[in-house]
């Protein structure tokens, strides 16, 4: 696989990549945020803390209704396991928590030497991409302020 992978842009669609939830119930990436506007969070790790601190922002716009109608779904690299872990560090039911297994790379967040890449993609309620911040750093992976843009 190569080290720099294209990261989708503005006006495509995310790819539909499998997706699974903490009890291994399977489903799929456009499945989960069709016909709906979408904040979709790619996380580092399912433990990493600072993705978990971006998953609970997100979880915060969504239940005081900043993000309006947009769904939030937040996805982990790994399995159902992996879902879980993120599911319980989160603690919000505002937000759906899924994992990708090693899908994350079809949405362009490959890896640098051992890091797995993260990012917040928008999309509307056609699926098409209004926003897409994605980072080698979990840091940066994430603005508040780029999603309130796409969503406004």
């Amino acid at each position: 696989m190569p080290e720099t992978i294209a990261v989708p842009t503005v006006g495509e669609t995310l790819t539909d990549i499998p997706l699974t939830d903490a009890r291994g119930v399977a489903s799929r990436l456009h499945r989960e945020i069709e016909g709906t506007s979408a904040v979709v969070f790619f996380m580092r790790a399912a433990d990493c803390p600072i993705c978990v601190a971006h998953a609970k922002t997100l979880a915060r716009m969504a239940s005081t209704g900043e993000l309006g109608s947009a769904a939030v779904l937040i996805v982990a690299p790994g399995g159902a396991d992996a879902a879980g872990i993120a599911q319980h560090r989160i603690g919000s039911d505002a937000v759906r928590v899924r994992a990708s297994g090693d899908h994350h790379a079809d949405l362009g967040l490959g890896r640098f030497l051992t890091v797995q890449h993260s990012g917040t993609f928008v999309t509307d309620d056609r699926g098409t991409l209004l926003s897409a911040v994605t980072s080698v750093l979990p840091i940066s992976s994430f603005s508040k302020q780029k999603v309130l843009a796409a969503l406004a």
